[in-house]
């Protein structure tokens, strides 16, 4: 499933010069994936998701594949941030 999302121009270029440096350029939505895996991994409250969401201007679109997988555990994620908060916005965006 591709998706798109926003994120702030200097940190999409420094994304892509980690991913550059670790896997290769084509390999950012494997790298984004497993990112978003670790935090669902690490992170089972969910409390880190959107840290930061308003310190910087979201100003760039970016596509990435998410996968087979991980759509559905997004879904979950999803769900255990409205029990949390059925008030939350932008529930999606913030993982």
């Amino acid at each position: 499933m591709k998706t798109t999302y926003r994120l702030p121009a200097a940190l999409r270029v420094e994304m892509l010069a980690v991913v550059k440096e670790k896997y290769n350029v084509k390999s950012k939505s494997r790298w984004i994936r497993e990112a978003i895996n670790m935090l669902l991994d690490e992170d089972a409250a969910l409390k880190d998701v959107g840290a930061g969401e308003e310190l910087e201007k979201n100003d760039l679109l970016d596509t990435v594949d998410l996968g087979q997988e991980l759509p559905g555990r997004i879904d979950i994620a999803i769900a255990t941030l409205r029990r949390q908060d059925p008030l939350m916005e932008g529930v999606m965006a913030s993982i």
